[in-house]
């Protein structure tokens, strides 16, 4: 084999070493595409809030006055008389600021955050006002109305000088508490905040207990204790829309939602009453005390269109992974809710009582509505999952 043969020989064995062997070789120093990273998406979140907020109290009518010694009898206690005191009532009662709670719960559905649902719920707690008086610290304890049979002011005595003595107590108890569940729908960027929209549901719950009694020992007539119960309640559902954004930049964030709730209010009002009497030594019940009677002692539904807005607003910082403090202020308003201070009617025929008497049934059912406002902070931590 001459020398042209052995290097085309050579030659061959190199391009088919190359073409069976080689691509190998070479296709191992190529790059290789990185394989997609998973992304750790934890979709549920949690957020546990302390609640200190104030919330419109309940107007009373005056239920308890007095009136210095020596006042006439005919006088002593009557509104509109310049010797008449107010004790209890004439004013808001259960306005004070108040602890309570709220846990909220959410799950997103993408890792973008885009689309989530949550749901809440808030309470606070039971506030009380409560009156207690006798006739060894105000001598003149009297129980004012409009008397319907004489076309003015009056007062129901319950203790006097030489007629009578005896004691007054009342008390109000007020709930409030919440709860909702809402859809949350991106809708992009606006001035560096994530813009989204909300729609849900929401519930909310009012409620007042009212009750006023009193005891009245006279020697020539004997012991009567009228007893009133009043008790209301507005139980509201609604559809709940709003718009939500959050600002970030860095550890901290800043969060603001508007919503208003557009639904009903369920009130219900119950009104109870019984006056025990011991004359002669006999005790007997009846039905109706002294704001109550026949005539308006029951039970009463009524259902209303009402309204609720709601803002809050709330800055946060992250203190460790997924871990993040929150503090925040609302205001919630809400329409047409029923206190008991709007089931009294301090107009009363006392020629009713026994019956059958003569002019106006009076008193009756009453349900005025008033508007209740909510506001306070919130401080608690958020913790993604």
């Amino acid at each position: 084999m001459n020398r042209r043969a052995i290097c085309s020989a050579s030659i061959g064995m190199v391009l088919a070493a190359t073409a069976f062997g080689g691509t190998s070789a070479w296709a191992a120093d190529l790059p290789l595409k990185a394989p997609l990273k998973s992304i750790d998406f934890n979709p549920f979140w949690a957020e546990v809030d302390y609640l200190a907020w104030s919330v419109t109290g309940d107007k009373l009518p005056a239920l308890v006055t007095t009136a210095p010694a020596g006042t006439p009898l005919g006088v002593a206690g009557v509104l509109g008389q310049p010797t008449t005191t107010v004790l209890f009532g004439d004013s808001s009662v259960n306005k004070d600021w108040r602890s309570g709670g709220r846990v909220t719960a959410g799950y997103w559905f993408d890792p973008q955050r885009s689309r989530g649902i949550e749901a809440s719920f808030f309470g606070l707690e039971n506030i009380g006002t409560g009156f207690a008086a006798d006739s060894n610290t105000f001598p003149i304890l009297t129980r004012p109305f409009f008397n319907v049979a004489t076309g003015g002011q009056d007062s129901l005595i319950a203790a006097f000088p030489g007629i009578s003595t005896g004691s007054v107590n009342t008390n109000e108890t007020s709930r409030l508490l919440g709860a909702g569940a809402l859809y949350r729908q991106d809708l992009g960027m606006w001035s560096g905040q994530r813009v989204s929209a909300l729609i849900g549901y929401r519930y909310l719950r009012s409620s007042d207990t009212l009750w006023i009694t009193d005891t009245s020992n006279a020697p020539a007539f004997g012991t009567f204790i009228p007893t009133d119960n009043f008790k209301a309640a507005s139980n509201f559902h609604g559809v709940d829309l709003g718009l939500t954004g959050e600002w970030r930049n860095g550890p901290w964030s800043l969060e603001w939602r508007g919503k208003v709730a557009l639904g009903a209010n369920l009130n219900t009002a119950d009104i109870s009453g019984a006056t025990t009497s011991t004359i002669f030594g006999v005790t007997t019940t009846t039905a109706g005390g002294f704001l109550t009677a026949p005539s308006n002692i029951g039970h009463f539904d009524q259902t209303r269109f009402a309204v609720v807005p709601e803002i809050s607003l709330k800055a946060g910082y992250q203190v460790a992974p997924g871990w993040r403090l929150m503090a925040g202020y609302d205001v919630l308003y809400w329409t047409g809710v029923q206190r008991a201070g709007g089931l009294v009617d301090t107009s009363v025929n006392p020629t009713l009582v026994p019956g059958p008497g003569i002019g106006p049934v009076r008193p009756l059912p009453m349900s005025n509505t008033t508007n209740l406002l909510a506001q306070g902070f919130s401080f608690g931590v958020r913790y993604n999952y």
